[in-house]
Order: C-alpha cells, then sequence, then structure tokens
C-alpha cells in the first residue's frame, strides 16, 4: 500500500481468491444441472467458490460468515458506499439476521443495528454514519467517490470507466433480465460471472488509480482519519492540518460551529442590527457570529460565493493562426499566501467585517509557513523523481501528488463557510491580489513589451505572437517570465502551453491546436467550455462539433473550410433522415442532483419526469442524487400529432426504444434543431462565408427561424434600426415599473435613464462617439451639486444594484 501495486499481481485472476453466493428466486426451484455444476466448480478449485442456499436469509448469514473469516482491512466496490453497503444492511435488517451474525461486516460486535438512513446529508459525501459505524475496524474503498475526485468523464458508471480507464467491456444486466436467467443453469451461470467481473473490475479501478497509496500519502500529510479520506473528506484533511500545525505553535483553535448554528446565530446578528438600527457592535466581536454561512445551507439551492473570486478579462474573440503561448501563474492563491504573509495570525481584521489590509509583520505566519514546508517538500520528491524508477518512481509521483493536492486545497478552507478555518476577509484578500497580480502582468505585456494579449482568467494570460516560428514564439515566452517573476518573491509566471492555432469564442470557451513542449512534433485539439464536452449534448452532435473544429483549425483557406462544413452538413442530415445514424449516437445523458421524486419542476425535466421515475417505478439502480440518467427524444409513430407534448413528455430511455420500437421513433427535427445547429452555428459565429440562416438551410430546416440570428450582418441602416428599437421597446416595456437607482453619496433614490436615450444617441450625428459617455454623466443623483463626482453611478454601482432589485 506504500507504492503502487504491479500490473502483473493484480491483472491475473488466480492470484487473487473469490467466491459467490446465491440463493433460488422466492417459490421456485434451482434450475436443473446447477448443483452439479457448483460442485464441479468447487472441487476444481478445492474451496466453495460457488455456494448455494435456500433463502435470502441464509444467503446473508453465509456472507457474513465469509467475510469473518477472511477479516479483511478494505471493502472495495464500485458505488459502495451510496448502493451495496445500504441495500446490504437493510435487506439484513427485513431478514432478521441476528447482530452476532450482521455485525461480522465490520470488526466491532455490536447488539443493535445503528439508523442507517442518511437524512439530509449530500450525495458523493460517503456513507451515512450508519453504514460506517456497521463496518468499524475497516476501510471502506469506494471507486465511485475515487474517480469522481481523480478523473474527468462523462459518466462515473462501472461500465464508463471500465471502457474508458480500463480498456475492457463490461456487461449491464437490468433488473427486469434477472428473473429469466434463473430459468436454466446455463444463463444463471452467466450471470454469476457477470457479478464476478463487477466485483473484479472494481478491485481493478482501485488499483488501476493507485487509491491506497495516494489517500494513504493524503492523510499521512494532513494527520486525519484515512477512511475519511477514501470517503473524499476533503475539506477535513485541511483542516486537521491547519489544527496539527496551529497547536504546534501552540495557538489555542476555537470550536468548530456546526452549519444549523451558525445559521442561528447569523439570523441573531441580523435581529441585532435590525432592532438597534444596524449598530451590531456587541455581537461583532463573537467569531461564532462574525462568520456567517455565506454560501447558502445545504438543504437550499446553492448560492455563489459572497465576494469577488478571480479576475476574467473579455477575451478578444475570433480565429487566431499563428502561434499564442500560455502563460500561468504556478499555485496562485497558495503563493500569494507566502507572497504577502497571509494569515490570520498577521492579518488584522476589523470587526465591521471590510477588507483587511495586507500584513505588515515581519514575523512569517502560520499559514505561509505551512504552504512554504509543502512546497520545498514537493520540490525534493520530484527532484529524485527524476533518478527513481520502477516502483520507487510510481511512489515517488504519488508522494508529489499528494503534496501538490494538500497545498491547492489550503485556500479553500478559507471560503467554505462549514470549514472550522472560513475566514472570508483573508479569501477575499487573496482574491483581490490575485486579480491586481493578472491586472498588472497584463499591463506589463501590453505596455511595457508591446504584445498583444488576447485573454486573461484567474491566474493565467494568452499572448498573440503574431509569428509562425516556434522558437521565436518561446523566446518571447522567456521574456515575459523574467519580467513578469522579477517583481515576485515567491510568485512565479511559467509557460503552460504553446498552441497553433485557436478559435476563441467567449470567456472560458475557445478550442485550440496544442504543440508539445518537450520538442516534439505531436499536436492535439484543446477544448474548454465548449458543448462538446459536456455531458447534456449527444454523441451526434459532439461529432460533428468535432469535425467542424477540426476544419477551422486545419489552416484551409476560408472558402473550403466553409464548404467542407456544409457539404458535412446536407450529408448528416439525410442519413438521419433515412434512418442511416446509430440509436447510441442520439443518447443524451444529463445528472441527476437529487432523488427524482424530489424535483419540484420535474414535468420540465426530460431525463426526471419521464425516464428515471419510470426506471426507478420499474425496480431499476442508478437513479438516485448523482447518477446519470440516458434519453432520447421521441415522437410518436400512431400519432397524428406526432410532436405532441413538451420535450420531457417525449423523452425515453435507449432500453424503451429498443423493446417498443413500433411505438416511438427518434424525433429527428429535434435533434437537427436543438443539438447539431447550436453547436455548429456557435462554432462558426466568427467565420465569414456562412450565418445560421445557412447551416439551417444545409440540414433541412426553415431557415427563415434563424434569419434573426444573422441581423447584424445584414444592410439595414444603422439608425434607421435603432431607431426601431426605440419604438418597440416603448410598446414591449408599457406598464413596467422602472428601475429606482440608490445614490452612492446621499439617501436619495431616483429613477435610471431608459436604455432607449442612449440608443437613440447613438444615432444622433451631434453627440457621435461621445454619446455613451454623456449616458453616464447623466447616470447621477439629481439632487447632488452637479460638480459631486461621488453622486455618479458608474457601472459597476449600476450592477450591484440591478442584481439587488432582482
Amino acid at each position: 500500500i506504500d507504492t503502487p501495486m504491479r500490473s502483473e499481481d493484480w491483472q491475473k485472476r488466480g492470484t487473487i481468491s473469490h467466491f459467490t453466493v446465491m440463493r433460488k428466486l422466492e417459490g421456485s426451484i434451482f434450475p436443473i444441472g446447477l448443483t452439479k455444476e457448483a460442485s464441479d466448480r468447487n472441487q476444481k478449485a478445492g474451496s466453495n467458490v460457488l455456494a448455494l442456499e435456500s433463502s435470502e436469509r441464509a444467503l446473508l448469514n453465509r456472507l457474513m460468515i465469509e467475510l469473518s473469516k477472511l477479516d479483511c482491512d478494505v471493502l472495495v466496490g464500485h458505488n459502495i458506499s451510496g448502493f451495496d453497503l445500504d441495500v446490504l444492511l437493510h435487506r439484513a435488517q427485513t431478514c432478521k439476521v441476528p447482530s452476532s451474525m450482521w455485525s461480522k461486516i465490520g470488526r466491532l460486535r455490536r447488539s443493535v443495528m445503528p439508523r442507517l438512513t442518511k437524512g439530509n446529508t449530500l450525495y458523493g459525501s460517503g456513507a451515512s454514519p450508519g453504514i460506517m459505524s456497521c463496518i468499524a475496524g475497516r476501510l471502506l474503498c469506494d471507486t465511485y467517490l475515487c474517480s469522481r475526485d481523480l478523473l474527468r468523464e462523462v459518466s462515473y458508471s462501472l461500465t464508463q470507466l471500465a471502457e474508458t480507464q480500463l480498456k475492457k467491456d463490461r456487461r449491464e444486466v437490468s433488473p427486469h433480465d434477472i428473473p429469466p436467467m434463473f430459468q436454466s443453469a446455463g444463463t444463471l451461470l452467466k450471470l454469476v460471472e457477470y457479478g464476478e467481473t463487477d466485483a473484479w473490475l472494481s478491485l481493478e479501478l482501485m488499483f488501476h488509480l493507485s487509491v491506497l497509496p495516494l489517500t494513504r500519502q493524503l492523510t499521512n500529510i494532513s494527520g486525519n482519519l484515512w477512511g475519511k479520506t477514501l470517503q473524499g473528506a476533503r475539506a477535513q484533511r485541511v483542516e486537521y492540518l491547519l489544527l496539527h500545525s496551529f497547536h504546534a505553535k501552540k495557538f489555542i483553535i476555537p470550536d468548530k460551529f456546526a452549519a444549523r448554528n451558525k445559521e442561528l446565530n447569523s439570523a441573531k446578528r441580523k435581529l441585532n442590527a435590525d432592532t438597534e438600527g444596524g449598530n451590531a457592535a456587541d455581537g461583532a466581536a463573537d467569531p461564532s457570529i462574525d462568520d456567517e454561512v455565506h454560501h447558502g445551507d445545504q438543504g437550499k439551492a446553492r448560492k455563489g460565493p459572497s465576494y469577488a473570486g478571480g479576475l476574467v478579462l473579455e477575451p478578444k474573440k475570433g480565429l487566431y493562426d499563428k502561434y499564442i503561448l500560455l502563460l500561468d501563474f504556478n499555485s496562485l492563491y497558495p503563493s500569494i499566501i507566502q507572497e504577502f504573509n497571509i494569515c490570520f495570525t498577521t492579518v488584522e481584521r476589523s470587526s465591521d467585517g471590510n477588507l483587511p489590509n495586507l500584513p505588515t509583520s515581519k514575523a512569517s505566519g502560520v499559514l505561509p509557513e505551512l504552504l512554504k514546508s509543502l512546497v520545498e517538500r514537493r520540490r525534493m520528491v520530484k527532484s529524485w523523481l527524476k533518478t527513481a524508477s520502477g516502483l520507487k518512481r510510481q511512489q515517488f509521483d504519488i508522494q508529489q501528488q499528494a503534496l501538490k493536492l494538500t497545498a491547492n486545497s489550503m485556500y479553500g478552507c478559507l471560503g467554505f463557510s462549514n470549514s472550522r478555518f472560513f475566514a472570508k476577509p483573508l479569501a477575499e484578500l487573496i482574491t483581490l491580489q490575485g486579480r491586481e497580480i493578472l491586472q498588472n502582468t497584463v499591463d506589463l505585456v501590453q505596455n511595457n513589451l508591446n504584445l498583444e494579449v488576447i485573454y486573461g482568467d484567474t491566474d493565467s494570460i494568452m499572448i498573440y505572437t503574431g509569428l509562425d516560428d516556434i522558437s521565436k514564439a518561446k523566446a518571447i515566452a522567456g521574456k515575459v517570465i523574467q519580467e513578469v517573476n522579477k517583481k515576485y518573491r515567491c510568485l512565479e509566471i511559467d509557460l503552460d502551453g504553446v498552441y497553433k492555432r485557436m478559435l476563441l469564442l467567449k470567456k472560458k470557451k475557445y478550442a485550440a491546436i496544442k504543440v508539445a513542449l518537450d520538442g516534439s512534433l505531436r499536436e492535439n485539439i484543446e477544448r474548454k467550455g465548449l458543448d462538446m464536452v459536456r455531458r447534456d449534448w449527444s454523441m451526434l452532435s459532439k461529432e460533428i462539433g468535432d469535425f467542424c473544429l477540426n476544419q477551422i483549425l486545419s489552416g484551409g483557406t476560408c472558402d473550403d473550410v466553409i464548404e467542407s462544413i456544409h457539404n458535412s452538413l446536407v450529408q448528416v442530415q439525410a442519413q438521419m433522415k433515412s434512418g442511416q445514424i446509430e440509436l447510441e449516437k442520439y443518447i443524451i445523458t444529463k445528472s441527476l442532483t437529487k432523488a427524482p421524486e424530489d424535483y419540484p419542476d420535474a414535468k420540465n425535466q426530460p431525463h426526471v419526469q419521464q425516464v428515471a421515475l419510470r426506471l426507478k417505478q420499474n425496480g431499476f439502480s442508478g437513479c438516485s442524487a448523482g447518477d446519470t440518467v440516458p434519453y432520447i427524444i421521441c415522437s410518436q409513430q400512431d400519432s397524428d400529432n406526432t410532436h405532441s407534448g413538451g420535450i420531457a413528455q417525449r423523452a425515453r430511455h435507449p432500453d424503451e426504444l429498443k423493446r417498443d420500437p413500433n411505438k416511438w421513433m427518434i424525433d429527428i427535427e429535434y435533434y437537427l434543431s436543438q443539438q447539431i445547429h447550436p453547436v455548429v452555428s456557435r462554432l462558426c459565429a466568427s467565420i465569414e462565408g456562412t450565418s445560421p440562416a445557412r447551416l439551417a438551410e444545409c440540414l433541412g430546416l426553415d431557415s427563415s427561424k434563424f434569419q434573426s440570428r444573422s441581423i447584424g450582418s445584414s444592410n439595414e441602416d444603422t439608425s434607421t434600426m435603432l431607431l426601431s428599437v426605440i419604438d418597440d421597446e416603448d410598446e414591449r416595456y408599457r406598464g413596467c415599473e422602472p428601475l429606482r437607482l440608490s445614490c452612492p453619496s446621499c439617501t436619495n433614490t431616483f429613477e435610471c435613464p431608459a436604455v432607449s436615450s442612449l440608443i437613440a444617441s447613438l444615432s444622433d450625428p451631434n453627440e457621435g462617439k461621445d454619446a455613451t459617455v454623456n449616458f453616464w454623466r447623466r447616470m447621477r443623483c439629481p439632487r447632488c451639486p452637479d460638480d459631486t463626482d461621488e453622486c455618479r453611478v458608474s457601472p459597476a454601482v449600476l450592477a450591484n444594484q440591478d442584481k439587488k432589485t432582482g
């Protein structure tokens, strides 16, 4: 468990023992020949690899006895926390299995089964306290939870992970398919084989991801419980690490307040503010009152953070065909903590909740010291990694990965309201410094080095070099790195990527051809935030999007690219209408954020209303919060109005189409207009020679429905168009209450000038380019003197007040 297991040790089934217990169905008998087959298998293996029991209670007793004999340290399974153990213990309770038997699933002898219900615990947070109590003394490794932490996949089902990670196929068996398999010995043994394969794949996935050595390293670093690390308790890891660090420095740590207590104290503080005219000074010194819950409680819809995050620059949209440099600050927030010595022990926080100043203390804080230690340890392990080989190399790689994960998680505990170390002022101060550092870097690159920054996001910037020579582009990167890094002590910017061509669409949405930095000629397409990487798009739309993207980034002429895309769309829509596209390519997947029956708007949710609820009624698993539900939008074949009902009412599980192909057929028009056209039109938005209407025409859709999206390319007179918008606005918003703004300087409120006045100014030749400036000059309090700048409403103030009024 200190090192990854060698593949030859776990890829041969003969090196690992196994056993299966099965019972007959209620009111039936085992099929003929099964007893002899089980006996032959046991004799050949030299042990009871297949045991037959007469009832469910006998099966559970037998399973517990075998687990007690094994006395294993780790229980492994895929979704074992959220499903397997829950079902197993509930069935033991229902079948009245004695405590002397069911308690053998753990190492603690119990006389009463704990409460097993999960209550309000969030999905993905691991097993309930009751289940963890039952398995006390054993570790629980859920490969479903681990894969969600370590991988980025469309689905985290065992079938998907077996295919993508292990390169193996897994046979899925529906619950209604199981009873027929009990009719013959051959099919029943197939069912046994499928069950054994699932157990084997879970174990193999654990070894493949090096879950045990990685989580052990994380636990050693943080000093928390290994079982909690396996359950994905990331916040607890950081909390324990800080507890140990502050304890070593002789600090006394405040008690941890539960979320409910924080909400009560927050309500108490609000009540004090209301009754005392907004003066809550009496409670401001109490840390339990000061640390309000800013992120919403677990039972309600999640709210955004209560303070500004990283800076995201407005991108210069378009297609770039010369080299682009991506420069990235290494571990920005941990580095800021070290650079500016930000810590509980160095920053003076005011009782009124205002943003604190940077610390002036020369003595290093606990947080900076701890992060410095983690960074130095990782640097040392990485140096060992360069000369190591074999298993030792893999061991060092896991150590440096664990140190990196721990250091990068440190900032999160400051902004997480349920953390013991929640400190909004510190988190706010760190993100403020991050925004200033990024903006200063952009200014330096553009003003001092005369380079063009086309995009920036939190801790990285993109520079368009305008060069075809990669060596010259890298030389520019070296110059930028040198100029930026000499300004800081701990902060370091580095070259993170070189792109040959890039399609920049909007914030956090781009695609580019990335060039390998090791000097080789390897290239690959990197996608960020595009429709193709999202789960709620069908495979067909992703394939067409990939084709269009490859054409756009191919470097071909604009005419050739557009012609190729148009021809492809014509061909695809013909194949769809003639039934040449496989059913699987129409499948859309969406995740359940809660149980299907808990959705208040289930009728508008296709994966909830018509699919998940029906599956659950038919006894299917995989319909809990966090599971992904596949569906296809259909139309009825025997109906006069094939498109009757909304999309949610026409969503069907793929298996339903296979079982009843004469009733339902794929809604081709929906996929053309709602799945393919949006993807392609967004990718082609900045490409000359096409338009949404033209793309719709290639897909066989009514192009007139998409004409409005091309209004920007029309030759209509601008002033006439703007004036018509004014008339439309006056009619459209007649009877609406105007937006009232609060003066930033005094207590007066006034009516916001209509946006139509700005549009009219743009068409006025007397105002011309100064129209926007004059508009904002009118956005001021009428009661304040004309020479008072404090009373003017800036765009930022307007945006904030608009959010408050809804």
